[in-house]
């Protein structure tokens, strides 16, 4: 009785979320073995659970903190524990501790800026999501303080699970973007992006989500390409995609918008309900 009174309080404040907002998490998602370190950021359309977990030495494994996206999907989409890296002058930030965690609110947003140290070049971490969009932004920005050096290069990646079906290997993975729809046919495959690609959805051709069915839907990524100058998918029939990007050592910023939903949706009505919920934020 007490635990469905407190799921019925949980779910009765979330509705009244109507602008964005953004606080630290109360479960940790971390094992006996991690310091879980999660924020949750969710607005009147979306909530999205982002978690850090410092994973501690051990005689034969050097300290790793990695990034995972637990809600809205726990086990799909950007769920996986370690979904997106960067890598700055050879330097992942796996291997770099956060050295601060500040939460964030503006006019028309909320988020939280991570702070972290590239052997002498501050660098920020942001996740932001506005008060009328249902995506999550993540943005790498050039912290403040002393500079002791330059970026030289720079590269991020993503690993993403869209509609998965378990440890099945005959999935028919597809890249949609506004040039074309590249599809692996069961094959490797690696893909040149450019600007022209835009928008991505990554989905499955095969294991289409739907009322009824087991599998989660498509996600979306959205590349800010001004400060991008070359893209790369990578993908086959296994579980995982793998997007990365080379980016532009003098943009001042790096951004990606990120969607997934937990609503059942097939590839076409994936596709209807991001046209729709991206036009209708931007009016």
């Amino acid at each position: 009785m007490k635990k469905l009174m407190y799921v019925s309080l949980c779910l009765f404040a979330s509705a009244f979320v109507f602008g964005a907002e953004c606080s630290k998490y109360g479960r940790a998602y971390a094992s006996t073995a991690e310091q879980g370190v999660p924020y949750l950021l969710e607005n009147k359309s979306a909530q999205y659970v982002i978690s850090y977990r410092y994973k501690f030495p051990t005689p034969t494994r050097a300290p790793e903190v990695t990034l995972g996206m637990v809600r809205p999907l726990p086990s799909t989409g950007f769920s996986r524990g370690s979904f997106t890296s960067i890598v700055i002058n050879g330097i992942d930030s796996r291997v770099l501790e956060p050295k601060k965690f500040e939460i964030f609110k503006t006019k028309d947003s909320a988020g939280v800026d991570v702070h972290f140290n590239f052997n002498g070049i501050p660098m920020i971490q942001r996740f932001s999501i506005s008060d009328s969009s249902p995506l999550l932004t993540m943005t790498w920005l050039r912290g403040k303080g002393k500079v002791l050096g330059t970026i030289k290069t720079m590269s991020i990646r993503f690993t993403v699970n869209p509609s998965t079906a378990g440890r099945k290997k005959d999935y028919s993975r597809q890249v949609v973007s506004s040039r074309k729809v590249y599809t692996s046919n069961g094959k490797w495959m690696k893909q040149k992006l450019s600007a022209k690609d835009g928008n991505l959805i990554l989905q499955d051709a095969r294991y289409q989500s739907g009322k009824g069915k087991p599998y989660a839907g498509p996600v979306l990524l959205c590349p800010d390409w001004k400060s991008i100058l070359s893209g790369m998918v990578m993908f086959g029939n296994q579980q995982d995609m793998y997007v990365k990007f080379t980016l532009n050592p003098k943009a001042e910023s790096w951004s990606f918008g990120m969607l997934e939903t937990e609503i059942k949706h097939s590839n076409a009505e994936f596709a209807d309900f991001v046209k729709t919920k991206l036009e209708s934020s931007r009016q």
